[in-house]
């Protein structure tokens, strides 16, 4: 059982895909993939129209090393310490923050605010919107105020009317009219104050304008994702480009962002500059006073002791002591400058601020604190155009706090080693003192007081100098960065024309192929021949063309019938594969009826009744007989009477056709309340075993064998089985329950017959398959 299923399963099975029919299908259906491939190109060709067209343009920045200018950054400081090895991070970090400032929301914003990039101009020319920017004729402003409330696009359709401009708008879904009669002028909208005015040298506009008005943060949001930034090959340099709708405009934001993004870098450097100036400022206000008071006190002291000069007698032991006095006071003048930046850098209100350059001798703390302040630039730079969660603010805070703790030691450090050297001092110091003891006391204490006196004279002069220098750099600015490639080639970057049309040829293309495909997989009733050979190894006999006449018994002896040359052919067919006289008895069948079978067996023996045979056509559909019909017999008797013994002589029966004098009809006769009983009588075989001696061919239309089972009972006394199929009305699986039929051996040697095939429907791919068609060849041609 189980082998008989496999050889089932591996009889029905598909035959692999034919290229060759799909190719000529398709060569048959070309008008069809013309059409549908110039619809497509028409639409594609529309759809590029409708595409707004995309600009790029490229720029390159360099970002200058301002320590060769005399300024310090973190780009040359991070330069400096990893070429000493001391670094943990990296120059290509610090230009990657570069970066992030050039990408910041602060600095597109003010490019957008600078451009008004929030009002667009565009104009309709066949189905595409053109970007004119500023070369549209008219100039269009919201007031700030207004601009900074829109919740919603403002769009205005400005048509010229006779020397006045009719406004169309709409805002917030509200539609409003306004006509300008004279420009300039000021409306009033939805949105709030619009002022309209022509540019310069511009002429009254022509066509309809459409500005757009849109938020300003939308706008800036847009842009930020239109700007791509890459750091360089070399490590200076910084890759910048853009996509707009307008050529012009994609230069101008490129060369107006480098423009910003320097006054940027400027204005962090003087914010700098003026927190310097102001803590020195402070400063020399205290020292004022302290100064004013030393110096009364030696006014003071020199009335009180009447002292004029300094005694000769000690001229060598002071300028020794002078010279440890003056190491000393550098020594408690840095005390007091590492003092001060301590008390900076612990006040809470200074967490973010720049720490004065007061000129600290120690080179190690003063390149940590140089560190520390651009690292508060840096960080103020980042903060100003994005949040607190930015990964990249996070880390240059815990940057600076690292840096404030490295700060906070080297304080302590410096200040134990100015107190050893000072103590050191000192004890020399005491030595020449001991040696002018005996100088009087008031020159003594004069001395002293005058000590005071020069270090707050020279850290007030320190600080003035400091505060002139401060002043100069917010005089003089360099800029941070320098363009090396300037945005002046532009190149379309969309739509991309050849490649969209390419898509909507090839979807063209696979249109017509995808309906055929979906015909052909939705349809279950099968066409040509070769849709039987595809679901069967059952040999296909012959195809039959379709009947337009509509009569049952064609014209066998024109030549303007297909049908009647494959009836020829069909019995040129028969007389290989019968073995003629042991094997005479056809049997005509089908699934279903209404496939033809009765038509087959009608033409098929007046066809074999032309070869001067003696034909015998017997209708054995026993339950719905057609013969006696098609022929006109008006007697009802039939097979069945002989059968169930009514007429003893079956001769009586037999009809002689009065058109084809070797033709005979062998009628069913009356429909039987027991036809298979009948058929199962022994009388039957001795009917059939002398006929077979009577006639050359008998010709046996029987029921169909998907509706009841003579058939089967008939097909013991049968030699060959012709199976009929109808194109367009017999099913894909009825195919199958023949397959099912052969294996079972429950008919004798079949063959198909695929009958009514429109042999027009696909012409040359029927005539390419077969190797011959209808209209040439023998000089028949269709039947109109």
């Amino acid at each position: 059982m189980d082998n008989y299923f496999e050889q089932l399963d591996t009889d029905i099975q598909e035959k692999p895909i034919n290229w060759r029919e799909i190719f000529e299908t398709i060569l048959y259906n070309w008008k069809w993939f013309v059409l549908s491939v110039i619809l497509a190109l028409i639409a594609g060709a529309l759809y590029v129209r409708t595409q707004p067209d995309i600009f790029q343009t490229k720029s390159s920045i360099l970002i200058i090393d301002q320590a060769r200018n005399g300024q310090m950054n973190e780009v040359s400081l991070l330069k400096q310490l990893d070429a000493a090895g001391l670094s943990s991070r990296s120059s290509y970090a610090a230009m990657n923050n570069e970066e992030q400032v050039i990408k910041s929301t602060l600095l597109m914003r003010k490019v957008v605010k600078r451009l008004e990039l929030y009002t667009s101009y565009s104009q309709r020319v066949f189905l595409k919107d053109i970007d004119l920017y500023t070369s549209a004729p008219l100039y269009v402003h919201l007031d700030s105020v207004s601009l900074a409330k829109l919740s919603s696009a403002l769009v205005m359709e400005m048509e010229p009317d006779k020397g006045k401009l009719i406004i169309h708008g709409e805002y917030a879904g509200n539609k409003f009219m306004l006509t300008i009669k004279q420009l300039p002028a000021v409306l009033k909208t939805p949105a709030g104050m619009l002022y309209v005015q022509l540019r310069p040298d511009m002429q009254f506009p022509e066509n309809t304008i459409i500005v757009t008005i849109n938020a300003p943060v939308k706008v800036t949001k847009a842009y930020q994702n239109a700007l791509t930034t890459e750091v360089g090959k070399m490590i200076d340099v910084i890759d910048i480009s853009v996509t707009s709708t307008n050529a012009q405009k994609a230069k101008d934001i490129l060369n107006t962002l480098a423009d910003i993004y320097n006054e940027d870098a400027a204005e962090q450097n003087n914010l700098s500059a003026v927190n310097t100036k102001h803590f020195i400022d402070n400063r020399l206000i205290l020292l004022t006073g302290e100064l004013t008071d030393v110096e009364k006190n030696v006014e003071n002291y020199k009335q009180a002791n009447q002292l004029t000069d300094i005694s000769d007698d000690a001229k060598i032991f002071l300028e020794k002591n002078s010279t440890y006095e003056a190491r000393q006071i550098e020594v408690e003048m840095q005390q007091n400058l590492i003092s001060y930046v301590d008390e900076f850098i612990k006040a809470p209100a200074n967490k973010n601020t720049l720490i004065p350059n007061l000129g600290i001798s120690d080179p190690g703390l003063m390149a940590v604190i140089n560190d520390y302040n651009q690292l508060i630039m840096q960080r103020n730079r980042i903060a100003a155009g994005s949040s607190d969660a930015n990964p990249a603010l996070i880390t240059i805070n815990q940057q600076i706090e690292s840096t404030r703790k490295t700060i906070q030691t080297g304080i302590a450090v410096a200040r134990k080693a100015l107190q050893i050297n000072n103590q050191d001092l000192a004890a020399q110091n005491n030595l020449m003192q001991n040696k002018i003891r005996e100088i009087p006391r008031q020159e003594r204490e004069f001395i002293e007081i005058k000590r005071q006196q020069q270090v707050k004279e020279s850290l007030y002069l320190f600080l003035l100098q400091k505060r002139e220098e401060a002043a100069l750099n917010m005089a003089i600015n360099v800029p941070k960065s320098r363009v090396l490639n300037t945005p002046d080639e532009v190149w379309k970057t969309a739509p991309k024309s050849k490649m969209l049309l390419a898509v909507f040829m090839l979807i063209g293309l696979i249109i017509p192929g995808v309906i055929l495909y979906i015909k052909e997989l939705v349809n279950t009733k099968i066409r040509y021949r070769s849709d039987v050979e595809k679901l069967s190894d059952i040999p296909v006999l012959t195809e039959l063309a379709h009947n337009d006449n509509g009569n049952v018994i064609i014209d066998h002896k024109t030549n303007n019938n297909s049908n009647a040359e494959l009836f020829r052919l069909m019995r040129t067919k028969l007389q290989f594969v019968l073995d003629y006289p042991t094997e005479k008895v056809i049997l005509v069948t089908s699934t279903m009826s209404g496939e033809g079978k009765t038509f087959v067996s009608i033409n098929i023996s007046i066809m074999l009744s032309l070869m001067d045979k003696k034909v015998l056509l017997m209708g054995m559909d026993l339950r719905r007989p057609q013969l006696a019909k098609h022929f006109d017999f008006d007697s009802q008797d039939g097979i069945t009477s002989y059968l169930s013994g009514l007429e003893p002589d079956y001769k009586k029966l037999i009809v002689e056709h009065n058109q084809f004098s070797n033709l005979y009809i062998l009628p069913s006769g009356i429909i039987p309340p027991n036809p298979t009983e009948l058929i199962m009588k022994e009388r039957f075989e001795t009917l059939m075993n002398a006929l077979k001696e009577e006639y050359d061919y008998i010709v046996i239309d029987t029921a169909p064998v998907g509706a009841v089972s003579d058939t089967f009972l008939i097909d013991r006394l049968s030699d060959i089985t012709l199976y009929i199929t109808r194109s367009g009305i017999t099913d894909k699986r009825n195919v199958e329950f023949v397959n099912r039929i052969n294996l079972e051996k429950s008919l004798k040697r079949i063959y198909f017959i695929v009958n009514d095939v429109d042999v027009t429907a696909n012409r040359y791919a029927y005539h390419s398959r077969y190797g011959y068609g209808y209209g040439y060849g023998y000089g028949y041609k269709e039947a109109k």
